[in-house]
């Protein structure tokens, strides 16, 4: 049964799309009442275009079949989508990560769609078992990324406690950010009834807390500061565009504010993965840094950035994503611990040169300074070296002035002159001139 379900999926992913048509309306004036007289075509791929404004039908014909069946638009960027059997509408299945209707196929079926974003549709027409058995595979595999990432993000919290080091929290940071992206584009907020407005305000969101966790991660992580302190700069000067046209588009809703975003924050993330590159030979922890980015930097252009263009290379989808994030966070975990581990070798060798270098300078000054010493205290006159050597012995103003016979006011004068001549401040400098003298 288990091979079966199995053959079903692979089977179904193969020739999911072998019966759906579709017909681009450019200036929306079709409806559902009217739709069934336009010719549609044979849908051979996944729709894939730039402009956003049309409104795309998919057709589903009838069949003698009396299974039921599912049609998936596998994206959240598809919104106001409307399925239409025999002039009724179809209700949308709930609980579902992305827009599904299930149907029979007595009659044909009309699925209409637009989107804010970009024209990306990969549609699935699949019987009902196999469709669902693929949902709970794809579910698994979800828990099985968000299990990892949730006990990485632990251990990096963790080792920031018991080592201080800023770069584990701030891995941390871009885990649950990167996590939260998956979260967002594989439809798992519908499973929620999050409302497709406010999955819209959480994309955006998103590429400000993506972004941001990379400049922090990225800065302490490379060592900004040491190694490129010119290009820090201009690493903050690309995140706030960033959140410009966040802020841009969120109001305006212009989709080519929204292809800007995605080219500004990949080549804000393609930036510390080209600084790391520069760094490659540094050490072990910028290898891993480069190697960790490298799956999940290119698929991310592909998602984010070509297929906006109504372009794509690699096919990519939230699932490839995924694994080149999971690839991500146990490569870059290494990297966190292989670069303290080479920061703690770094602070223990400076640590020992320091000690070095200080016993060298004692060495140094101490022969220099017994001769200064003896040549101030011969500068005293015989009232004030017999004031300093009663300072020393521990006596106290008002005791000098009753053994030296003198007023408190002279012996105060005396020590204001002791002072200047031998650049001290207090009685306890004093005795450690006392004491150089007497070794």
């Amino acid at each position: 049964m288990k091979f079966t379900l199995l053959l079903l999926f692979f089977v179904g992913n193969i020739f999911s799309q072998s019966e759906v048509y579709y017909y681009k309306d450019s200036n929306n004036n079709f409806t559902y009442k009217n739709i069934d007289k336009e010719e549609f075509k044979l849908l051979k791929k996944q729709i894939l275009e730039p402009n956003s404004k049309a409104t795309y039908w998919f057709k589903v014909p009838a069949s003698s079949t009396y299974l039921n069946y599912i049609f998936r638009i596998n994206s959240i960027r598809a919104n106001n989508v409307h399925a239409y059997q025999n002039l009724k509408e179809v209700k949308k299945l709930s609980n579902q990560r992305y827009v599904s209707f299930k149907f029979s196929r007595k009659y044909p079926i009309y699925i209409k769609t637009n989107s804010n974003f970009s024209s990306y549709y990969p549609v699935v027409l699949q019987k009902e078992e196999a469709s669902l058995f693929r949902e709970k595979l794809l579910l698994i595999l979800n828990g099985f990324y968000y299990g990892a990432a949730f006990l990485v993000i632990l251990f990096s919290i963790s080792y920031f406690y018991f080592f201080k080091d800023i770069a584990f929290l701030y891995h941390a940071f871009l885990l649950i950010c990167i996590s939260f992206s998956f979260v967002v584009f594989d439809g798992s907020l519908n499973l929620f009834n999050v409302d497709a407005k406010n999955i819209e305000l959480l994309i955006l969101l998103d590429y400000i807390l993506l972004s941001f966790s990379s400049l922090k991660f990225g800065n302490s992580f490379l060592m900004l500061d040491k190694n490129f302190p010119t290009v820090k700069k201009y690493t903050f000067f690309l995140f706030f565009n960033i959140v410009l046209f966040v802020i841009l588009f969120y109001f305006l809703k212009i989709n080519v504010l929204y292809t800007i975003l995605s080219i500004l924050t990949l080549l804000f993330l393609f930036l510390y993965w080209f600084l790391g590159v520069l760094l490659f030979k540094r050490n072990k922890h910028t290898k891993l840094f480069v190697f960790s980015y490298v799956f999940l930097l290119f698929s991310g252009f592909d998602f984010f950035v070509l297929k906006n263009l109504g372009i794509s290379l690699f096919e990519s989808n939230p699932t490839n994503l995924k694994i080149g994030g999971f690839v991500q966070i146990i490569v870059l975990s290494f990297g966190v611990l292989y670069r303290e581990k080479d920061l703690r070798k770094y602070n223990f060798y400076m640590k020992n040169e320091i000690i070095r270098y200080s016993k060298e300078l004692k060495k140094l000054i101490k022969p220099e300074e017994e001769v200064p010493l003896t040549e101030s205290l011969e500068n005293l006159s015989i009232r004030e070296r017999e004031i300093f050597d009663l300072i020393v012995s521990g006596k106290s103003n008002k005791e000098i002035a009753e053994e030296v016979n003198i007023s408190v006011n002279t012996v105060k004068f005396h020590v204001k002159n002791i002072y200047l001549k031998l650049d001290i401040k207090n009685r306890k400098e004093a005795l450690t001139i006392k004491k150089f003298t007497k070794t």
